[in-house]
């Protein structure tokens, strides 16, 4: 799909099914809820082709990187203002779902890790560790260039908060290999 259209300080008509849910709980939603601290889509909104889905801001922290949404894509306010600095309209995007991703940024390795979701939505029994292995062998760029910290993997795939963490470093040219703190904010 791609950005069909960008919205500054967006406005909120929650769809008649959410305010059914809310009206359930007994917290009803208004018809429209204005631009401002309380509007759940944050100081921003990416409208895409897709119906149904948009990519904004957040009035809370907990969803954000999480499959907790009605089919948005929740983000940090600061991300959201940043990257509506950078996408324009008709900016391509492609909704994955893979529960371990792996990226390269600064000569750094970066895991992020989400709960593996089955065709229903709900929680997958898989072999975690098994799952990551294999999301790194796919990244051939990696597999067999990096020194890898299992110590780390093991608590960023138990976390699953969708934050990606440094997790190795690459290998030298020399074939020396740096350290890896366990500490992510600090090198040995």
């Amino acid at each position: 799909t791609k950005v069909t259209a960008k919205t500054p300080n967006p406005t909120w008509t929650p769809p008649a099914s959410i305010k059914a849910e809310h009206a359930a709980d007994g917290d009803p939603l208004p018809n429209v809820v204005p631009a401002g601290p309380d509007n759940p889509l944050g100081p921003f909104k990416f409208t895409l082709g897709v119906p149904g889905y948009l990519i904004h801001g957040s009035n809370k922290k907990f969803g954000i990187g999480m499959r907790t949404s009605h089919g948005c894509f929740r983000m940090f306010n600061n991300n959201v203002l940043e990257l509506a600095k950078m996408a324009p309209v008709g900016t391509p995007v492609r909704i994955i779902n893979e529960p371990y991703k792996f990226g390269l940024s600064g000569g750094k390795v970066y895991l992020e890790a989400h709960t593996p979701l089955d065709d229903k939505g709900d929680p997958s029994v898989v072999d975690k560790h098994t799952a990551v292995i294999n999301a790194l062998l796919k990244r051939e760029d990696l597999a067999n260039s990096v020194q890898v910290n299992w110590d780390m993997v093991r608590d960023v795939v138990a976390a699953e908060d969708g934050m990606p963490v440094e997790i190795a470093v690459p290998t030298a040219p020399d074939g020396n290999v740096p350290m890896v703190s366990s500490n992510p904010y600090q090198q040995q």
